[in-house]
């Protein structure tokens, strides 16, 4: 079968996407499915013979996550949380801190990038979950030029982690 590529980037980085409304199913029925581009985050449709589940293993995240060692900043007015970044996708992270924040907390992210890079800022991120030693991140909002240095970041990610980005039906 066809290699799936993003309609916007041309990239076979595509994970399929979890939503679970009437009309969904009725499309899910014709083999009509959801599917996210791990890079630039377009949305898309695409038919594709077979069942979902057996195109990947079931998870609700819309990003697959990746393993790094990243440091980070969470900012708050004037205080910041500073932890080390365990893994990371575009729609978020798990930032291992000591610190706990309460779940709902808005904040800003500055991710200090490998090897001399910019750094990248998420403008706006909540906290959405809270463990002993780690915080989950969502990412809400970036600027372009932040979203395409993070885009860069989990592709030179998913090379390094030899992960065949495509998906198969």
């Amino acid at each position: 079968m066809k290699e799936l590529h993003c309609p916007a980037c041309g990239t076979p980085c595509v994970r399929v996407s979890s939503r679970s409304g009437f009309i969904e199913k009725v499309l899910n029925r014709l083999h009509i499915f959801q599917f996210r581009c791990q890079l630039c985050t377009t949305r898309f449709q695409a038919r594709r013979p077979g069942n979902r589940q057996t195109s990947q293993e079931f998870d609700r995240r819309e990003y697959r996550r990746l393993r790094t060692n990243l440091v980070a900043s969470l900012i708050l007015d004037p205080p910041a949380v500073d932890g080390l970044v365990s893994d990371i996708s575009m729609g978020g992270c798990t930032l291992q801190a000591t610190t706990s924040l309460p779940r709902g907390t808005f904040v800003k992210v500055l991710l200090h990038a490998p090897g001399g890079q910019p750094d990248i800022k998420i403008d706006a991120a909540m906290i959405c979950s809270i463990q002993p030693l780690s915080i989950g991140v969502k990412f809400l909002e970036f600027q372009p030029e932040d979203k395409q240095r993070m885009g860069q970041l989990v592709l030179e990610l998913l090379a390094y982690q030899n992960t065949a980005p495509r998906v198969s039906a």
